[in-house]
C-alpha cells in the first residue's frame, strides 16, 4: 500500500515537472517570435567586441553546447534586441 502511494506521488511530481518544462518551452518559442530572427544559420558569422578586439566566429561554433549561456545568447532568439 505504501509503495503504491509513493508511486502515485512520484507520478504526480513527474507530471508537474513535465508541465513546467513544456511551459518553459512555450515561453522560449514566444521569445523567439518576439525578439529573434527567424533567418539564422549555423554558418552566420558573428562579430564580437571582446575588450576592444573584434573576434569573428560562426554561430554554430558559439551555439554547439545546447543549454549553455553562449547558446542562449547567440542562438538568434535575441537578435532583434541587439540591433
Amino acid at each position: 500500500m505504501q509503495y503504491a502511494l509513493e508511486v502515485t506521488r512520484l507520478e504526480e511530481v513527474g507530471k508537474q515537472v513535465l508541465d513546467r518544462f513544456n511551459k518553459l518551452e512555450e515561453e522560449k518559442a514566444e521569445a523567439v517570435i518576439r525578439n529573434g530572427d527567424d533567418d539564422v544559420s549555423d554558418d552566420d558569422i558573428i562579430e564580437i567586441n571582446a575588450g576592444g578586439k573584434i573576434i569573428a566566429a560562426r554561430r554554430g561554433t558559439l551555439t554547439q553546447w545546447k543549454g549553455t549561456r553562449l547558446e542562449a545568447l547567440f542562438s538568434g532568439r535575441w537578435d532583434k534586441m541587439l540591433l
